[in-house]
């Protein structure tokens, strides 16, 4: 949990800095990036402890809090200092960044049942072949 809330904390600093600075939205779209994935990740993460076990609830309120406060202060940044539609732009990015992960784990996923399908089907004839030709070698042994 710390790693994410840093890893998110560190690419808020880095796009903070930017628009302070002035600079296009784009030019820190990695960070951007990153901010989005660590983001998910905590909460990918916290959903999946809150299934199996309550523990530090506190800890993990404060992160998400730490992480809307950031998000929050980026925002105003970005409609202080920023272009005009910087914000709306923003929440657009990470939503369609939310929408790819998603996809990419649902695709990973797809591809992680494809091969074990292939992988079981190879067996299955492997088998199948083996099985056949030791009955050919039982038959020619015993009759041949």
């Amino acid at each position: 949990m710390l790693a994410e809330l840093a890893a998110f904390t560190a690419a808020a600093k880095t796009v903070s800095a930017a628009i302070q600075a002035g600079r296009n939205l784009t030019t820190v779209a990695s960070s951007i990036g990153k901010m989005a994935e660590s983001k998910d990740q905590l909460h990918t993460r916290l959903q999946k402890k809150k299934a199996s076990a309550f523990q530090n609830d506190y800890e993990e309120f404060m992160a998400l809090e730490e992480i809307r406060e950031r998000e929050e202060e980026l925002l105003k940044l970005m409609v202080y200092t920023g272009r005009i539609g910087l914000k709306d732009d923003f929440i657009k990015y990470q939503a369609d960044a939310r929408r790819q992960r998603k996809e990419a784990i649902k695709e990973a996923e797809r591809q992680r049942e494809a091969r074990v399908e292939l992988i079981t089907t190879a067996v299955l004839i492997l088998m199948s072949v083996g099985s056949i030709v030791g009955l050919f070698v039982w038959l020619y042994l015993n009759y041949g």
